[in-house]
């Protein structure tokens, strides 16, 4: 709706600046354990208060883009890692109702999941 206004007032158009932030390895991180989630959570935001250091200290333009860049990576760190840990807590919770159900119960909740 905002782009369709843009477009309208200035004829020649607006252009969306949405991308695809880069995830690097974020998806080994599916493959590791909880305490590895939380390192690489850490290693994140170690990086950005680096840059956000690096910027306090130097305050050029390179420096500020770097710090943007490592908040963007923190943030999707964040986000991946709070889903794992979601998913992972779920997977427990279901494997500890299923072990203690009776064998026709636990077919009916494993379908139901």
């Amino acid at each position: 709706m905002f782009l369709w206004l843009l477009n309208r007032v200035f004829r020649g158009g607006a252009r969306s600046r949405r991308g695809v932030a880069p995830m690097h390895n974020l998806e080994n991180l599916a493959r590791s354990g909880a305490a590895a989630w939380l390192l690489a959570q850490e290693r994140a935001r170690l990086d950005f208060l680096a840059a956000k250091e690096a910027y306090c200290s130097q305050g050029s333009w390179l420096t500020f883009m770097r710090m943007l860049r490592q908040l963007l990576q923190l943030n999707c760190t964040n986000a991946v890692v709070q889903g794992l840990l979601n998913e992972h807590t779920v997977e427990q919770l279901l494997g500890e109702r299923l072990r203690g159900c009776s064998g026709r119960e636990s077919a009916a909740l494993r379908k139901s999941a």
